[in-house]
C-alpha cells in the first residue's frame, strides 16, 4: 500500500493530478483501496508508538497521552484504561 500512495503521488506530479481527485477506475478498486488505507493508518501508529516508547520509555508515553486524550475529551476516560492495559502488555 505504501508503494501504491508513492507511485500515485509520483504519477500525481508528473503526469496527471486527477488520480487523486477521481480516484481508482472502478468501485471494487476503490473498496479495496480505503479497506487497504484503513488498515495502514493504525499499523503506522502502532509503529511510531513503538518506537516513542522504546526511546522515551512507556510510562512516560502513556503519560503524554494520557494527557492528550484528557485534554480533548473531558467527559469520556473509557479509552485510558484500554491504552494503559496496551503498554503494560508491551513494557
Amino acid at each position: 500500500m505504501a508503494d501504491y500512495l508513492y507511485r500515485l503521488r509520483v504519477k500525481a506530479n508528473y503526469e496527471d493530478v486527477t488520480v487523486f481527485s477521481d480516484g481508482p477506475p472502478s468501485d471494487r478498486e476503490a473498496t479495496e483501496v480505503g479497506a487497504d488505507l484503513v488498515a495502514l493508518a493504525p499499523a503506522t501508529l502502532i509503529v511510531h508508538e513503538l518506537r516513542i516508547a522504546a526511546i522515551i520509555g512507556s510510562d512516560d508515553l502513556v503519560k503524554a497521552m494520557d494527557a492528550v486524550l484528557l485534554h480533548a475529551s473531558r467527559e469520556s476516560t473509557d479509552g485510558l484504561a484500554h491504552r494503559r492495559d496496551l503498554h503494560a502488555r508491551l513494557s
